[in-house]
């Protein structure tokens, strides 16, 4: 009898103790399984990307140069509020943080916009844009150092160099256009609607810098709209809290900036250019003063497998008659010639044919040949 409860003894231990390990298998493949719903999960609310952007370039007094294009990495973030998709109420935001992949060089400038804030320039790493905020069905709202209206929707349609370009239209008037809001602007609150092709957005800046300072420091608005392949956008920013005699970290007293632009693609064919109007918001030395600005692209795609591309076009900026800063001005016209990869990563060659000019009426800036290679992910 004392075996068999012996017997039976060991038996229900084996089994408690098997039970007891599947148990914890069972418990570790759970684990398992949530911590991986767990990864996807905020996988699926996040989306990084970048694009490194890198190019050489040759003056034509003999200068060579390797120059930033401009790269960038960041991450952007949906997460939705409800679990009913049809209310559709998302938290929403981003960060982008540029590159310096290679010091500066001043004689071969290749980006298209600045590539670091005023206190950042030179900095390996440094803040591009960094926003928060919500969205409802059509809404946006947003909050942070971001994207202007003016550039977004009134300026974007003319961004479409691979170098050289955005000198004409005043978005990037200082540094990165973040201290004026035209560019990506400093402690910007941003209110956006899109539907059907029509953008429409307003914008303002609390940045407190200035003995001006208001509750909202500037503001501005734009609009866009697509069809059939043609777009046409509109931007106007305004500073309030300008100064006479600004600090690098100021703005103008009086600065005002009006852009519209017009595109078109249709097939292997793309056109578009810029106009803008732009009061005591173009700055040079330490003398602010108002312009007309041109910019204008003229793209085709030529090969039959569509990787090929020529593009061409020019930036004219002048000032005002009564500026009295006698033959300055910004003339250069562009040709370029790329060839892309998936997901808009290409080569390119590109020249700038610089006619810009002093007060004095001399040559301001060479003119620069250059290659490059833009890598997206």
């Amino acid at each position: 009898m004392k075996k068999s409860f012996a017997t039976y003894g060991k038996a229900i231990i084996l089994i408690v103790a098997l039970l007891l390990l599947q148990g914890m298998k069972a418990q570790a493949q759970q684990d398992k399984k949530d911590d991986t719903n767990w990864i996807d999960e905020i996988t699926s609310r996040v989306t990084p990307y970048g694009s490194l952007r890198i190019g050489a370039g040759f003056a034509e007094e003999g200068e060579i140069g390797i120059a930033n294009n401009a790269p960038r990495i960041g991450i952007k973030l949906k997460h939705a509020l409800s679990k009913n998709e049809a209310d559709n109420f998302n938290v929403i935001g981003g960060i982008e943080l540029g590159l310096n992949l290679v010091s500066r060089d001043e004689t071969v400038e290749f980006a298209v916009d600045p590539g670091a804030g005023i206190a950042q320039v030179g900095d390996a790493v440094f803040a591009r844009l960094g926003y928060a905020g919500f969205s409802y069905q059509d809404l946006e709202f947003t909050f942070g150092k971001q994207n202007s209206v003016y550039y977004q929707l009134g300026a974007n349609q003319i961004d479409k160099f691979s170098a050289f370009g955005g000198a004409a239209i005043g978005v990037w008037n200082i540094s990165d256009g973040g201290v004026s809001g035209t560019g990506r602007a400093n402690q910007l609150l941003k209110l956006t609607y899109a539907n059907s092709g029509l953008k429409i957005g307003v914008q303002g800046q609390a940045r407190n810098i200035s003995v001006n300072s208001k509750s909202l420091d500037t503001y501005g608005f734009g609009a866009s709209y697509t069809i059939d392949g043609f777009a046409i956008g509109l931007g106007y920013n305004r500073v309030l809290d300008g100064v006479e005699d600004p600090l690098p970290n100021q703005a103008k007293d009086g600065d005002e900036a009006f852009v519209t632009s017009a595109s078109y693609e249709k097939n292997r064919f793309s056109i578009a250019a810029s106009y803008a109007s732009l009061k005591q918001h173009q700055r040079l030395g330490d003398d602010f003063y108002d312009a007309s600005g041109v910019e204008f692209y003229l793209g085709y795609v030529f090969s039959k497998n569509e990787r090929w591309k020529v593009a061409g076009g020019f930036n004219y900026l002048t000032p005002d008659d009564n500026e009295g800063l006698g033959d300055f001005n910004t003339a250069f016209a562009i040709g370029e010639v790329s060839y892309t990869f998936k997901k808009s990563s290409k080569i390119f060659a590109a020249t700038k044919i610089d006619q810009s000019k002093t007060t004095t009426g001399n040559r301001r800036n060479q003119s620069v040949f250059g290659i490059g290679i833009k890598f997206d992910f």
